[in-house]
């Protein structure tokens, strides 16, 4: 008798409704129909016409079970509600990507304090609720990986990102840490630092708040598609850091050995921007 396949596991994705998040849900679903699996995938974010769309191209063209769910990640009461809802559905939750976030770009002693307390909402608050409300469920039924979506700038922060950028640091020590205390529990942890990613993000960012002399380094951003590839990989393998493109770390460790040199560079890159 010819083996069966296995279970595809049950993977909720936060900020589902495009960019990584959703380039993320289309190539799970294809890689499990490839291995004559059915995606469980749960799809979760603000704007619930685009996840109905994106759930019902997942389900024609590769026969996924999703799971639909609009939810505002800064709520605990709706993160609580998507958990249950995902829960009553699928049974349980194997893996819970956190990939919603914003971004709202100025020079810091001009950016209102609202933007700055929306950002750590989202980028901070927002996973912390989903995994507070996750963690138990995986605990209960032995274990699960929690995917954090940091960025670049978490491990050196850039002009006019100052919040942001912290927002992600923050994120990273979080999940530092949360590795050490949850990991007896079964609850494996991966951080991603993607650099600049083509999606709405940096394309909404308000230029009128930037100076005129910015330049914005589109050349650099890579593809929703890869970055969610890089995701795919660090599911397979149970990769503990994932930086994505390469240069990524290169950067990161740069910064950590000579930072003079990191500081010479930006302020090279960026160039007139930065004068008074």
């Amino acid at each position: 008798m010819a083996a069966q396949p296995k279970d595809s596991p049950v993977i909720l994705i936060t900020g589902a409704s495009s960019g990584i998040g959703a380039e993320l849900a289309r190539q799970l679903a294809r890689g499990a129909a490839k291995e004559g699996r059915t995606a469980r995938l749960a799809l979760a974010a603000r704007r619930e016409d685009r996840l109905n769309a994106l759930a019902e191209e997942l389900r024609r063209d590769c026969g996924a079970d999703v799971l639909v769910h609009a939810a505002d990640m800064t709520q605990p009461s709706h993160v609580a509600v998507l958990v249950d809802s995902v829960k009553s559905h699928f049974g349980r939750i194997d893996v819970l990507v956190n990939n919603a976030g914003v971004l709202k770009m100025a020079p810091f002693l001009d950016m209102p304090i609202g933007d700055m307390q929306y950002l750590v909402n989202v980028n901070f608050w927002g996973p912390l609720h989903a995994i507070r409300a996750a963690a138990p469920v995986m605990a209960e039924q032995g274990g699960g990986r929690i995917v954090q979506v940091a960025s670049g700038v978490a491990r050196r922060g850039l002009p006019f990102m100052a919040v942001y950028a912290a927002t992600k640091a923050a994120l990273s020590c979080f999940t530092e840490s949360l590795r050490m205390e949850l990991g007896a529990q079964g609850i494996d942890f991966t951080i991603v630092y993607p650099g600049g990613v083509d999606t709405e993000m940096p394309a909404s960012v308000d230029r009128a708040s930037l100076p005129d002399t910015y330049h914005d380094h589109a050349e650099l951003r890579i593809p929703a598609a890869r970055a969610a590839r890089a995701i795919r990989k660090a599911l397979k393998c149970g990769a503990l850091e994932v930086y994505v493109p390469w240069w990524v770390r290169w950067a990161s460790w740069l910064s950590v050995i000579c930072p003079s040199a990191a500081d010479f560079l930006i302020r090279r890159s960026y160039g007139k921007s930065l004068n008074k």
